[in-house]
């Protein structure tokens, strides 16, 4: 067993915080009755786990979606070292030792964290970015979008993921590290380019979701990007996912709609529902595809009547314009039948199908 005294260090709410590594396993996630309990989507329920091994202290990924890294390196399972720096999807912490009783700031079992994200503070990563951004050093994770109907694929969601040495694997990560060199649009484009390079590879794909950032929407580049798309791939079917808050002014949207449309493109609002419900814009510059926030999908097998017939609304206000509804974040068979029940036309999330390599995919569940 290690030594006690193990602790792990970050800055909450402008406080530093040390959070005492005990009992061990020690678990990280975002469900209530863990050691740990981080309160944000990008955190798993079960996310991570510290134990021992022998003398060692370890970390274990718990088949995260948003990854583990250590010294900003994606781990699985490996050994941890005092000052080294813990990522947990967004969450920052340094792993430090304190003799017992000399932290006045530690808290009891099952602390939480409440923030959502926590800058970098230790390098920005800008050089790294350059040569990631310079080489192409990324890779692609293919994630389902499924007719809840018949179980067929209707799309699959391209993902973003990095191979750079020393810097992150998972978007939210790289793209925070982006902003430091100036290149979130970039990183995004790459993004994109990669995704189709590796779906015209494969035949027989329905559809392919590709995402934005919301940079792209301040400076140029955005349509000539998505001209050299479809010239790659002529006959693929595209839809180009947006945040439904990303542009304020209807005319706006509609501008956007109509210049997909020229490039045969589909456009997609993403987390819908994450702020206000944009009901006025879906009448102006109706999108052709409409995915629900999980926060609508998580729990709906045992949701109490009003919260349904909120969701009932939004969806009869989706078939009006003529908009197709995906349920994001369905983690459970309850949760699909009732998406299904309710009235979606299809749905993501880890039930349906994690993120992979597009050739070990099914084209049908």
């Amino acid at each position: 067993m290690p030594d006690t005294g193990w602790h792990l260090e970050t800055v909450a709410e402008g406080q530093l915080r040390r959070f005492p590594i005990a009992p061990l396993p020690f678990r990280v996630g975002r469900q209530r009755g863990q050691e740990l309990v981080l309160p944000a989507e990008s955190v798993s329920k079960s996310h991570a786990e510290i134990y021992a091994a022998g003398s060692e202290l370890r970390v274990r990924d718990l088949g995260s979606r948003n990854g583990t890294f250590l010294n900003r390196v994606l781990v699985r399972d490996t050994a941890l070292g005092e000052g080294d720096v813990l990522h947990f999807a967004d969450y920052e912490f340094r792993l430090v030792r304190c003799a017992q009783g000399s932290a006045a700031d530690q808290v009891g079992s099952m602390p939480t964290v409440g923030v959502s994200a926590l800058p970098h503070r230790f390098g920005t990563g800008a050089p790294e970015m350059r040569e990631l951004l310079r080489e192409r050093r990324v890779t692609i994770a293919f994630q389902p979008i499924v007719q809840l109907s018949n179980g067929a694929v209707a799309a699959f969601e391209a993902l973003g993921r990095g191979r750079e040495p020393g810097l992150p694997e998972g978007p939210r990560e790289l793209f925070r590290i982006a902003k430091t060199a100036d290149a979130q649009a970039e990183l995004s484009r790459l993004f994109r380019r990669k995704a189709v390079e590796l779906a015209v590879q494969r035949s027989g794909v329905p559809a392919l979701f590709l995402n934005t950032h919301p940079a792209e929407f301040t400076q140029p580049g955005l349509f000539e990007s998505l001209d050299e798309l479809r010239a790659l791939a002529p006959r693929l079917f595209l839809a180009l996912e947006i945040h439904e808050g990303v542009l304020a002014k209807p005319s706006a949207m509609s501008e956007l709609r109509r210049a997909l449309l020229e490039r045969g493109i589909a456009l997609v609002f993403d987390n819908f529902g994450t702020g206000q419900a944009r009901l006025h814009e879906l009448a102006e510059a109706p999108p052709h595809y409409l995915k629900f926030h999980q926060r609508f999908v998580r729990g709906l097998d045992q949701a109490p009547p009003g919260r349904r017939r909120v969701l009932e609304s939004l969806l009869a206000v989706a078939r009006q314009v003529e908009a197709k509804t995906v349920a994001e974040g369905i983690e459970t068979a309850a949760e699909a039948r009732a998406c299904g029940a309710i009235g979606f036309a299809y749905g993501q999330g880890a039930y349906l199908g994690e993120p992979g390599p597009i050739e070990e995919l099914p084209l049908r569940l």
